[in-house]
């Protein structure tokens, strides 16, 4: 017996659709395709069809659709379908769990099967794959907190993205704050800190705003900050961070941070900027190498140390320093 496949849509009441039939008369099984109106059966000139196996849908690029299926098996009765899925072009739509993604501009047909019975639905897809959904600013990984001190600057990070979340390139951005006097944004995104008070900033592109970033700028207890100098004729810049958590005194270099590296690059704790000082009364907290933010002291209390100094340590010499305050 040839299969046959009765594909439509239910735009209205439905009672004659799920009537099991317990008669055991062999039938083709049907496939039966329900989608809240808008997926439409048409004959190959697309005129409309109460019956059939191609349905016609159009969506923008990020819409989705989910396509809800009946499945009657040879003797008329309902049950579960387990559907396989086929896609022409999966760079235009995709489906996952009977959930119609467009993707990109473009036409595509799409195949179902389930329990020898098919269907097909022809995919039309409009509009632009790289139109801005979203703008998204984020701090540096390596950052988590949105509180600076004065003079203490912190480079933001910005993405437009398109409707499926996926970063659109060649994007230009403009960037505001809320109040240039407690915190300045340039036009890279670099945050700076002017005076005591909170802040919101946020970025632009293309007339779609991004999410708020608020910052609050003063001291703040439990927590000590200073900003590097250069020393000897080396070179350090950046910022550091010094705060009392989990019984340890954690030290974070900013995202920013640089400093010259020699035979070997320390950072240390120590009340003094002096190369062998530091070395012989300082708190070796350990070699840095390119990227490493983080360093850790037990048995240390917040205020024991006036600086936050790297040293080349074989050879005694300090690169750069950062004063602690307050």
């Amino acid at each position: 017996m040839k299969t046959k496949l009765t594909a439509f849509v239910l735009l209205g009441c439905f009672s004659c659709i799920g009537v099991d039939r317990k008669d055991a008369i062999p039938r083709d099984p049907v496939l039966s395709i329900l989608s809240g109106g808008k997926l439409t059966t048409t004959d190959k000139s697309g005129v409309p069809m109460e019956k059939g196996n191609m349905g016609i849908l159009a969506l923008q690029v990020g819409e989705k659709q989910t396509v809800s299926l009946e499945f009657f098996n040879k003797f008329g009765v309902r049950e579960t379908p387990t559907v396989v899925w086929t896609i022409e072009k999966p760079t235009v739509a995709s489906v996952i769990n009977n959930e119609i993604t467009a993707l990109s501009s473009g036409n595509t047909q799409i195949g179902l099967t389930s329990g020898g019975a098919t269907a097909s639905i022809g995919l039309t897809v409009v509009g632009d794959a790289n139109a801005i959904a979203s703008v998204v600013v984020t701090l540096p990984p390596s950052i988590s907190s949105t509180t600076l001190q004065i003079n203490q600057s912190l480079q933001l990070s910005v993405a437009a993205k398109n409707i499926n979340g996926q970063n659109i390139a060649g994007k230009t951005f403009e960037w505001f704050t809320e109040n240039s006097a407690i915190v300045a944004v340039s036009s890279t995104g670099l945050v700076t800190a002017k005076a005591d008070g909170t802040a919101e900033v946020h970025a632009k592109s293309e007339g779609v705003k991004s999410n708020i970033l608020k910052f609050n700028v003063g001291a703040v207890a439990g927590v000590r900050t200073g900003t590097f100098q250069s020393a000897g004729g080396y070179s350090t810049v950046g910022s550091v961070t010094v705060e009392e958590s989990g019984g340890k005194l954690i030290v974070k270099l900013s995202s920013n941070f640089q400093a010259s590296v020699a035979l070997g690059t320390f950072i240390y704790l120590a009340n003094s900027t002096s190369g062998g000082i530091v070395k012989s009364a300082g708190l070796d907290l350990g070699q840095w190498s390119p990227g490493k933010t983080q360093f850790e002291a037990a048995g240390v209390t917040l205020n024991q140390y006036k600086f936050v100094v790297v040293l080349c340590k074989p050879a005694g010499l300090t690169f750069g320093f950062a004063e602690l305050k307050p």
